[in-house]
């Protein structure tokens, strides 16, 4: 369920298929942008910071708290526990990529100089693969099973495929080669692995509002982690102008 998020879902099923294909595909698109768009790929992906990042707390944060019922169906001291520290669930997620990203960065500072190898020689490349491919499993998941209607589905796709445009930055920067050569295909599958799991099964509530708590930690820290570092590098403009207009759809829908 996904029910402080929407209305119930109505049909546009073949509508849910485009905006899984959208968000699956945006881990295929060109490293550059058209001379012509006028748009720089840093203030592009400033501007996906701040719509993921309102995503986050505007409907993100507010789903995990109208959920936590659902923990107390868990065995009672832990349930207990749960909806005491709901929130810990995002910590986890957010503490989760953070370790991710420190592994990626220390062992890419070790290869820098140096071709990359096989890829079966690079096992953080792989563990950060597999660990982002859960993640885009799940949002394909929600996508088609999260019980979403077609508004709601439609604001949470903008926000995936938003957000995916940066984590995809990311990787490339940490991978590179290997990322291009595979790392990509494999996370654009992930969505539609998500999304056909969506179709014919459908997760616990606990399950599901687990996930959900991982995915919002790993929203927000994917989300700020190339803004507020590196701030000669950023647009806060275009993040400004992503937060601010998403926010005002996202409370007026």
């Amino acid at each position: 369920m996904w029910v402080a998020l929407t209305q119930p879902f109505d049909g546009g099923a073949v509508a849910t298929a485009l905006l899984v294909c959208v968000v699956a595909l945006v881990h295929l698109l060109p490293e550059t942008l058209p001379i012509s768009s006028g748009v720089s790929r840093r203030s592009l992906l400033s501007l996906a910071g701040g719509i993921s990042t309102v995503y986050a707390f505007l409907h993100l944060f507010p789903e995990l708290e109208t959920r936590r019922g659902a923990l107390e169906t868990t065995e009672p001291a832990l349930g207990s526990t749960l909806v005491q520290h709901g929130y810990a669930l995002v910590f986890l997620g957010l503490a989760l990529f953070y370790g991710l990203e420190r592994v990626a960065t220390i062992s890419r500072s070790h290869e820098f100089d140096h071709e990359l190898g096989s890829l079966a020689d690079e096992p953080v490349f792989w563990i950060h693969v597999s660990s982002f491919a859960v993640y885009n499993a799940f949002i394909g998941y929600v996508l088609v099973a999260g019980e979403t209607g077609t508004e709601s589905t439609a604001l949470f796709a903008v926000a995936m495929a938003f957000h995916l445009l940066g984590n995809d930055e990311a990787m490339s920067q940490h991978h590179r080669e290997s990322y291009q050569r595979l790392g990509r295909w494999v996370l654009a599958a992930a969505v539609f692995v998500g999304a056909a799991v969506g179709v014919v099964y459908a997760l616990s509530d606990v399950a599901f509002t687990a996930l959900l708590g991982l995915l919002t930690g790993g929203v927000v820290f994917n989300a700020i982690k190339d803004e507020l570092p590196r701030t000669e590098k950023s647009r806060f403009w275009a993040f400004a102008a992503g937060s601010g207009v998403y926010a005002v759809v996202l409370l007026a829908l």
